[in-house]
């Protein structure tokens, strides 16, 4: 069974989605982390409520979920680093561990800025 779901923008680009920021361990001793930008973290939440909401009811797949996406971008990017930040949204909304996902970039065009999107179908 195959269902669709479009996530209206640009993804943030995996480049741009992590930074540096700091954890701490006991004793309160801090360390370099690798941490979400608010923006990446707002964006896969984002996703998470589209996909939550255009999941069929009763879908339970077996194996690998195939996700195949089409990208409507207002700016050239690398569709790689794109689906790992759509995927970090996708995968917890479905409570799917994400190794089970085999991504397929299918398309890529540039449109104006009010018309980017993501159709994204998993199978």
């Amino acid at each position: 069974m195959s269902w669709s779901v479009t996530i209206p923008g640009q993804p943030p680009s995996a480049n741009h989605a992590y930074t540096i920021g700091k954890g701490y361990r006991k004793g309160g001793i801090s360390y370099p982390k690798i941490i979400k930008t608010e923006e990446a973290r707002a964006y896969q939440l984002g996703v998470a409520m589209l996909v939550r909401t255009a999941r069929p009811s009763g879908w339970a797949p077996q194996g690998q979920v195939v996700c195949e996406y089409r990208f409507y971008l207002w700016d050239e990017a690398d569709c790689t680093n794109l689906i790992k930040v759509i995927e970090d949204g996708i995968f917890p909304a479905l409570d799917i561990n994400d190794s089970r996902a085999l991504p397929r970039a299918i398309s890529k065009e540039i449109v104006p800025k009010s018309e980017a999107r993501v159709e994204v179908t998993i199978t």
